[in-house]
């Protein structure tokens, strides 16, 4: 029996969440294989399992580690992921620089959830411990898209029949909200939807809400939704604007209902093959045409949907759970 300690803060609505909850059903499945696990318990278990880097996510780990137990730290949070985010975000970013490097260097093993995070670990935060990288998966059995769905929310946001650009994440500018209004304004023959909470005052930066006062009639912001396969199975493209990620979750989401995607060329999106299962983008000319060129070849647009969801079904939780399992049984061999 090996006992897992899964210790993880409060993140409202953000990928962070969706990574911790798609943590908590691979360890219900691994339960199977002898797991036991407990959730921000003081209980020192045979594996510390952090989705946090505060202050009691610190206090224990070095407990775990006095007792010579497993520490696993998942890497969600990077300066340059932080930085250009909320109001006083890059002065954050620069202070947690010094802290996030003494932290993860706590860990037996750090998980980073792309190659590129890997990098930026040991590039940016000169991280020396292990680094595995592993999806932060996804619940494949919970985005099922439909036509009714798609009705349901075209009628609870009056949209009409124009073709539907979705976006999913919060609303900064660091997720590329210049760039989808930008698009908007010059493309009003389509309906650009952005899903996602928006930062109440004082967080929300002057320059993210000069961009939500000025956005056109055709872009709508809608804040939480009630459900984000009702907004994918309205959407005939997924679009992802953002500058700077360490996986992107709302991807694999429009992935795993099967929408086409049209991503910014980043290097961390190394698993979509521009052409094959999404479309990739440098320029604010390139975006509106590759929105033009999925819009017009649903051909296309449908393979390249069915791609992409074939992609996301290697980073179900399924699927994960089992590379998770033997991150914990072999993290004390190096």
């Amino acid at each position: 029996m090996l006992s897992v300690n899964l210790v993880y803060g409060t993140y409202g609505e953000s990928g962070i969440l969706t990574s911790i909850k798609n943590t908590q059903k691979m360890l219900r499945l691994l339960e199977s294989e002898g797991v036991r696990f407990y959730q921000n318990s003081i209980k020192i278990c045979d594996v510390m399992h952090a989705h946090t880097f505060g202050p009691i996510a610190l206090l224990l780990a070095l407990l775990h580690k006095a007792r010579h137990k497993t520490v696993i730290i998942h890497t969600h949070t990077t300066p340059q992921d932080v930085a250009n985010s909320y109001f006083g975000a890059t002065f954050i970013s620069a202070c947690l620089k010094g802290y996030l490097g003494f932290f993860y260097n706590l860990a037996d093993v750090c998980i980073a959830p792309s190659v590129y995070t890997k990098e930026v670990l040991k590039s940016t935060l000169n991280i020396k411990r292990r680094i595995t990288v592993l999806s932060n998966g996804i619940d494949l059995s919970l985005y099922e898209c439909d036509e009714k769905r798609a009705m349901k929310f075209r009628a609870q946001y009056a949209l009409d029949e124009r073709p539907l650009i979705l976006s999913i994440g919060l609303v900064f500018l660091r997720k590329g909200i210049i760039d989808f209004v930008d698009a908007a304004k010059k493309l009003p023959r389509f309906r650009f939807v952005w899903v996602g909470r928006i930062l109440a005052r004082p967080f929300l930066p002057k320059a993210a809400k000069n961009v939500l006062e000025a956005a056109p009639e055709n872009v709508l912001f809608t804040g939480r939704v009630d459900s984000i396969c009702d907004a994918l199975s309205a959407a005939d493209v997924f679009v992802f604007p953002s500058y700077e990620e360490n996986q992107g979750i709302a991807i694999l989401e429009a992935a795993a209902c099967g929408v086409p995607l049209i991503l910014r060329d980043l290097p961390v999106y190394s698993t979509f093959v521009g052409g094959r299962n999404c479309i990739k983008f440098t320029t604010a000319e390139e975006f509106r045409s590759a929105i033009n060129e999925v819009i017009a070849d649903q051909a296309s647009a449908k393979k390249l949907g069915e791609n992409a969801r074939r992609t996301a079904q290697s980073h179900d939780v399924h699927v994960v759970s089992k590379k998770l399992l033997q991150i914990y049984l072999t993290a004390k061999q190096d």
